[in-house]
């Protein structure tokens, strides 16, 4: 029976870049699902105004509240909270690359005094 390389060559570029990750990314769904519940609260807000009986001003009224006020919340809270999403996911590859170079350097210390060193990537 053969062995089984011990080593074998890793893209490092794909360790550390948030765009080389093929993994779900929360961000642009929670921007579409923000965009999605805006359109369906225009819609709830036009069938509200159109099909309550009251004044034009009451409609109007009914349009605004039930309609465009929790639109625009929805849009823009699904936007904010997507970009916010995204800019942590860049913050914990940031770190969590950070802290994998760090336990490199550790390891390279603690097995330096057998004699033994782990590969750093620095030649």
């Amino acid at each position: 029976m053969g062995r089984a390389p011990i080593y074998n060559g890793i893209n490092r570029a794909g360790l550390y870049s948030a765009k080389a990750r093929q993994g779900p990314h929360p961000g642009p769904a929670v921007i579409r699902a923000g965009n999605h519940l805006a359109v369906a609260c225009l819609f709830f807000g036009a069938a509200v105004a159109a099909f309550v009986s009251g004044s034009v001003e009451q409609r109007i009224g009914n349009l605004f509240s039930f309609g465009l006020i929790p639109a625009v919340g929805f849009y823009a809270g699904g936007h904010i909270l997507g970009q916010l999403l995204v800019l942590g996911v860049e913050l914990c590859d940031m770190i969590m690359a950070g802290c994998f170079r760090y336990l490199v350097r550790l390891l390279n210390v603690l097995l330096s005094g057998a004699g033994t060193h782990v590969w750093n990537g620095d030649g």
